[in-house]
């Protein structure tokens, strides 16, 4: 798989990758935190075995993909809008892993959407205010600080993860019994490899993605009407459990699939096949989402 490249209306260039020739329906790969395209390799693989096109991209800063200050998560709809519209994908759904989870959230407003799928989505940081923090590991307490305060101090927390071992650092130092589990499979090291990456790229998308993180998103999630699935596990300290209950609570056509053994990467890898079934099934669906009565109108 070959990575492409795609400029958007302001100018930008938009990295991604494709498993195969263009369809008019496709599944699109948010990735998490520090997660480089080709971290999707094993899903975009398992897609194309089940004759599904998919394509993983770069949100601003990541590798080729231009930086975007100030971005919002909003803004990552729009670029999905305009290459969906340039490649002729005309139904879609988007899977959002950890801090891509919201990013896919909102393409859900698209009238191509047959749906979004998280897997330890962050939910609103105004909406949640302190419970935003509550039961996450203290490395990711600190990098919200830090990112609050200057987002310098935060791009070199980043660097110092490049002189010690990242999935300790990612997964924290004990590793539970499903982590273990997940950390023989394939998936567990792409992850990890593709965010070595992406560090050794450059820092631009720090900036860019912990703006969407903490600023309001430029959309409400309960306008999401489309079929929802999110994946959250019961021991993620990445991503608690309170932030998959707020967004199965407040979206209104949400489905949450609760695994109360496993943590914010072994549901991520230990449940892949389900979670990608799960996208599969929204997209071979007859219709696509409605909305409710009552549910106000959005559009990309």
């Amino acid at each position: 798989m070959k990575r492409e490249n795609f400029k958007v209306s302001d100018g930008r260039n938009l990295e991604y990758l494709c498993n195969g020739p263009l369809k008019n329906s496709a599944v699109i790969l948010h990735a998490g935190t520090t997660q480089d395209v080709v971290g999707w390799q094993t899903w975009l693989d398992y897609f194309a075995a089940n004759d599904v096109f998919a394509l993983s991209f770069g949100r601003s800063g990541y590798a080729a993909s231009t930086p975007m200050p100030g971005r919002i998560t909003i803004d990552v709809a729009k670029d999905v809008a305009e290459l969906s519209s340039a490649l002729g994908i005309t139904k879609f759904v988007n899977i959002g892993l950890s801090g891509g989870g919201q990013h896919a959230i909102a393409t859900g407003l698209d009238h191509r959407s047959a749906g979004v799928v998280t897997v330890g989505s962050l939910a609103p940081f105004a909406e949640l205010g302190q419970d935003f923090y509550t039961g996450m590991q203290q490395a990711d307490l600190d990098e919200y600080a830090d990112a609050l305060k200057d987002i310098n101090l935060l791009v070199a927390r980043f660097q110092k993860w490049q002189d010690g071992d990242l999935g300790e650092t990612i997964t924290g130092a004990e590793l539970s019994v499903r982590d273990k589990l997940a950390s023989l499979k394939p998936t567990w090291k792409l992850l990890l490899d593709s965010s070595a990456f992406t560090m050794k790229q450059g820092w631009d998308w720090v900036a860019d993605d912990y703006s969407s993180y903490l600023k309001p998103w430029g959309f409400d999630p309960r306008d999401v009407t489309v079929p929802t699935v999110i994946w959250q596990g019961g021991l993620d300290k990445n991503v608690p459990v309170q932030h998959g209950k707020w967004l199965a609570q407040h979206m209104p056509n949400s489905k949450l699939e609760l695994r109360e053994e496993e943590s914010h990467l072994g549901i991520f890898v230990n449940y892949e096949e389900e979670i990608m079934q799960s996208a599969i099934a929204l997209l071979t669906s007859c219709s696509m989402g409605r909305k409710k009565p009552g549910a106000r109108a959005n559009a990309i």
